[in-house]
């Protein structure tokens, strides 16, 4: 069974996040390649182009409320193991879907406030180039500038 096809509450709201990061995108000029591409038993949010960069952007929505010590701001929740991940999967994108444009691993932080129909988006941050093969490690031989 596809875990991105059960509608938990922690999935609802990482589809939001998904969306509003979407929109986002499109509105800086991005053409979205792929949603939730998966392979490798992975999974990135969204491989996302501009100009002459492939984005591979890590989506990570949370409640402002939900933020405390133990989790600063979303973004902090993307390991070095899903990095490691995330970097392996767009290896193999990129080994499938060959371009001369160069590779940028992104993270989007969206921050939702309110609870049930009445959450809204509060903000959201683009970090792009959030992380690389030296902060996941340096286990995997990149291509480009991974």
């Amino acid at each position: 069974m596809n875990i991105l096809k059960i509608l938990t509450p922690q999935r609802k709201i990482g589809n939001l996040g998904e969306r509003v990061a979407t929109r986002l995108l499109r509105r800086r000029g991005y053409k979205i390649l792929e949603n939730n591409y998966t392979a490798l038993d992975s999974e990135i949010d969204i491989i996302a182009r501009k100009r002459n960069i492939t984005a591979f952007i890590e989506v990570k929505t949370r409640n402002v409320k939900s933020l405390g010590k133990a989790e600063s701001r979303p973004g902090s929740s993307v390991t070095p193991e899903k990095q490691r991940k995330i970097i392996k999967v767009a290896n193999y994108y990129s080994a499938h879907h060959p371009s001369d444009t160069r590779l940028r691993l992104d993270v989007i932080e969206v921050y939702l406030e309110g609870e049930g129909k009445n959450v809204k988006v509060r903000d959201i941050k683009h970090i792009e180039g959030a992380f690389n093969k030296n902060t996941a490690f340096d286990g995997y031989h990149l291509k480009k500038d991974l």
